[in-house]
């Protein structure tokens, strides 16, 4: 479990892919780079422990494929074993040659970059490979019970992937009548046992699918995928579990922890939840420990929260619970599919949430806490955690599910700016910007991960291509980010304006990339839905001085269940003045979306209104 990862550029994403002017598409079958084979059997014991057995047989179809299977790793929990049997490789009209004991090794695996970890890793080298050399290994494990699970759940993904798929089989066998919900699975089979304690899963043909040339911020939110398990009850996965976390959230708390609370007693909830999360950032490290055992679920007692200083999410959450509930302020444990790209729930086990987080209500409103964050904004989701199923714990150990909503578009950044032209074509420019939600918490933690100085000469080199005497006035940032925050720019602008034909242009640095970029999108014929990020709004107001312009603005406004946009402008002695907003309004674009025909209609008029913003001037020779 990982925090929301912030970027230090203040620019607000992955497929691995990069977007190229070139056509997107799925990838044709003759550029896969191996063709495989998977058998796999599995059994899950009464205690939800399991065995499993899978045999992988690999065929080398490309150079590339040569490169992914250059070394072959596991990794695995020092509780579990994990074992490599009958691995052999196959040169073209060869005969089988057994891997080598010394290709293969076991060895202690490094620490994650926030915890300790007792876990293993073996790897395996196959000696010789070449395109149609076909290698063959077999994967046998034993995945020990993990602390009060009462009921197995199993999830498995097939999404885009350059290996051609020729034979799927697996066979799952349990002591307990097997129950499973499948979702874009049309080429497999199903087959159950008359007393459901067997399902043999099977595909029908070979199967290649994989994307090219798609943007980089394109997700396949869709994939084939089966979970199977011994319930499909809530209750039955995460009941056990909420006793313990109500058991541990029943004990006194720590002297430090009761003391933060005394401290914050009397001011209204909103102040006492920042005052909270504040000390918890103050306080604790965002690390987990699991050398001792792989807990799971299971949080530590508050105590051993407090002696350690440190925890990972569920240790974080539980004690933000029993802080916020000693506060009078109703909280609740809760977990959650943490990410950009959430799956939906189908059977409702432990293998689909990968986060711990706190509901609490305050004032009458719902919020979504993360202690594990870096910077809080009071009342405001993180992007990861908005838009999806949560599961959360009652003080009677009842878990229900529940919906995180996607937050409102709120304004993000308000730009003024005033240019004003010299003779030689530079520009004195000042600017207040006035910054909220995500960019101002990546502000924030920029501030704090690469220091302020660092900081305000990115900020100075997002006004200009050529700037000098760039001087940042602005108030210290903290882990609690206001809703607005002012930032005060004066600099000079070396080149603010671009000489065409021996014209001079002024073009806004927001004026077309986006529409550019989804234009692109339907004209290369891209597949995947786009992740934008917060739902913001942007507006900038911007007065240019010391020259002439060569047009006047007309007043445009583009509305859609995208974006909204607005553009206007004035002349008023000697001043052109530049309005102008847009509003994203949802964190995701989908394929169908971007390709229907509205959305083309919106594209069209938002590109034609922005390039209005290109401006044709002449500088004034008394200025």
């Amino acid at each position: 479990m990982h925090r929301f990862t912030f970027s230090k550029s203040l620019i607000c994403a992955t497929l691995g892919m990069v977007s190229l002017p070139s056509f997107a598409a799925l990838q044709p079958e003759s550029d896969a780079a191996l063709a495989g084979e998977t058998q796999r059997t599995c059994h899950f014991n009464r205690d939800t422990s399991s065995d499993c057995s899978t045999t992988y047989r690999y065929t080398i179809l490309t150079n590339n494929g040569r490169e992914m299977l250059s070394r072959i790793d596991f990794s695995f929990p020092e509780t579990d074993r994990l074992e490599i049997i009958d691995a052999h490789s196959v040169q073209p009209g060869g005969q089988p040659q057994p891997l080598a004991e010394s290709q293969i090794d076991t060895r202690m695996a490094p620490n994650p970059d926030q915890g300790f970890l007792r876990a293993k890793q073996t790897s395996i080298a196959f000696p010789n490979l070449r395109v149609g050399t076909t290698i063959t290994y077999t994967v046998r494990e034993h995945t020990t019970a993990k602390p009060l699970m009462e009921h197995f759940h199993y999830a498995l993904t097939f999404g885009p992937s350059p290996v051609r798929t020729d034979v799927f089989k697996g066979t799952f066998t349990a002591e307990q009548p097997i129950v499973w919900r499948s979702e874009l699975m049309e080429d497999f089979t199903f087959t159950p046992s008359a007393d459901h304690k067997t399902l043999v899963v099977e595909q029908k043909k070979p199967r290649f699918v994989n994307y090219i040339n798609e943007a980089n911020n394109g997700y396949i939110r869709q994939v084939p995928r089966l979970e199977i398990g011994s319930s499909s009850q809530l209750q039955d996965h995460f009941g056990p579990l909420a006793k313990r976390y109500n058991d541990i959230l029943a004990a006194r708390l720590p002297d430090g922890a009761a003391k933060a609370v005394a401290g914050l007693k009397g001011l209204p909830p909103e102040q006492q939840v920042s005052g909270l999360m504040r000390y918890i950032h103050d306080q604790y490290r965002y690390m987990g420990d699991w050398r001792a055992t792989d807990r799971g679920y299971v949080p530590f007692s508050l105590s051993e929260i407090e002696a350690r200083g440190y925890g990972d999410c569920k240790d974080l959450s539980v004690l933000l619970t029993a802080l916020l509930k000693a506060s009078g302020i109703h909280a609740q444990t809760t977990w959650v599919s943490r990410g950009t790209n959430p799956l939906g729930l189908l059977l409702p086990g432990t293998s689909s949430a990968n986060h711990a987080i706190v509901r609490a209500e305050v004032n009458g409103h719902v919020w979504w806490l993360d202690p594990t964050n870096p910077v809080f904004m009071p009342g405001r989701s993180m992007p990861d955690i908005q838009d999806r199923w949560a599961l959360v714990i009652d003080e009677q150990g009842a878990v229900r599910q529940e919906h995180i909503p996607e937050a409102p578009a709120t304004v993000s950044m308000d730009v003024k700016k005033f240019e004003h032209f010299n003779r030689e074509g530079q520009a004195r420019t000042t600017a207040q910007v006035q910054m909220g939600q995500m960019m101002l918490m990546q502000l924030s933690y920029a501030d704090t991960d690469s220091g302020v100085s660092a900081t305000d000469l990115n900020l100075c080199n997002n006004f200009g291509k050529e700037i000098s005497d760039c001087n940042i006035t602005r108030e210290k940032t903290g882990f609690v980010v206001p809703e607005r925050y002012t930032v005060h720019a004066s600099l000079t602008n070396l080149r603010p304006l671009e000489n065409l034909g021996g014209q001079l242009m002024y073009k806004p640095a927001f004026m077309t990339e986006r529409w550019d970029s989804l234009m692109n999108y339907r004209r290369t014929g891209q597949l995947a839905d786009l992740y934008l990020g917060d739902p913001e709004k942007m507006t900038y107001d911007i007065t240019l001085s010391g020259a002439k312009v060569a047009k006047v603005i007309a007043t445009c406004t583009v509305n859609s269940p995208w974006f909204d946009l607005e553009l206007s402008s004035q002349r008023n002695k000697g001043e052109y003045r530049y309005l102008y907003s847009v509003t994203q309004k949802h964190s995701w674009l989908s394929h169908d979306a971007i390709m229907s025909a509205p959305f083309e209609a919106m594209l069209q008029e938002a590109r034609a209104c922005n390039e209005q913003m290109q401006q044709g001037v002449q500088l004034n020779t008394q200025g």
